[in-house]
């Protein structure tokens, strides 16, 4: 229901303002969490955490404990964790957004105090050896040593509640080489895995890594292959390189034409985009840097 999902982050940003976000309470029952524990965007609630580029969110959901990208920096990440009260030896699932190091790079510091973990990756050149197709299991450079490695191609659903949303796009690459400033990439046709999560009223929440395949498209693909609705969309937009006019016409598409009820801005989304998104979503735009704690019922 849409006005219920719009009262449950009203509240849930009340407390991101009024609690610190390491707490000693254990979650409600029934009760999911998204900490985001790597970003860019410091803020308040995370005095001992060190804001850096890249990003990495720990959802817990169900019963389970999902780290959500790795930051660019093993050292980092390790700082935030403790900063933040996260325990990596208690995390069952790492889900990688894409290859780029800014997500990736804090990885190995998780594997090597959990083997035990599986991983999914989006089936791309950066994850995948060449011979893949002999044995699926085979990563370039054998960066992580898991017990389980899952490469996947297609949007797929890994446990009740939780899919992730396979994209991608023909254009890709560092800032100033994304159209509409350059009308050829560098790059080509990289993949990403977004994460959907169900409510319980059967709306999705949506966290998603860089939104390289363009933050709308997702939000498209996600609304496709559930048949649900958006009740929030977090993580990094990625519309540094674009124009005011650009990023105010797709904040105004989610808002009205995909009928997203609420985001949570940042990492990549850069500083203007937040605020043309703060301007249109208004009550409903969340902070949502290092340090935010979003909660919703599952």
């Amino acid at each position: 229901m849409r006005q219920g999902t719009h009262v449950l982050f009203t509240v849930v940003l009340s407390v991101i303002l009024s609690y610190p976000a390491h707490s000693e309470e254990p979650s409600g029952a029934g009760e999911a969490v998204i900490l985001n524990i790597y970003d860019n965007q410091g803020g308040p609630m995370a005095e001992k955490a060190i804001p850096d580029w890249g990003y990495s969110a720990l959802i817990e959901y169900r019963g389970k404990k999902i780290l959500f990208d790795g930051g660019t920096s093993p050292v980092i990440l390790e700082n935030n964790a403790k900063a933040l009260g996260v325990d990596f030896t208690e995390v069952d699932i790492i889900v990688l957004s894409h290859s780029h190091s800014d997500h990736t790079g804090g990885i190995n510091h998780v594997v090597a105090m959990n083997p035990h973990l599986t991983v999914y990756v989006p089936y791309d050149f950066g994850f995948v050896s060449a011979d893949a197709d002999a044995d699926p299991k085979l990563r370039k450079g054998h960066r992580w040593l898991v017990a389980e490695y899952r490469p996947l191609q297609e949007t797929t659903e890994i446990a009740e509640g939780i899919h992730l949303i396979h994209t991608e796009t023909p254009h890709t690459g560092v800032f100033w080489e994304y159209p509409p400033y350059e009308e050829d990439s560098m790059l080509f046709n990289l993949k990403e895995l977004s994460l959907a999560l169900t409510t319980e009223d059967g709306e999705v929440v949506l966290v998603v890594g860089c939104s390289h395949s363009g933050v709308g498209e997702i939000v498209k693909a996600t609304k496709k292959a559930l048949n649900a609705e958006i009740a929030l969309v977090t993580g990094g937009f990625h519309l540094l390189p674009y124009s005011r006019e650009y990023v105010a016409d797709l904040a105004r598409s989610m808002k009205e034409e995909l009928k997203v009820e609420q985001v949570a801005m940042t990492h990549c989304t850069g500083d203007e985009a937040i605020e043309i998104f703060n301007e249109t979503f208004g009550e409903n735009a969340l902070w949502g840097g290092l340090g935010a704690r979003l909660t919703f019922p599952e």
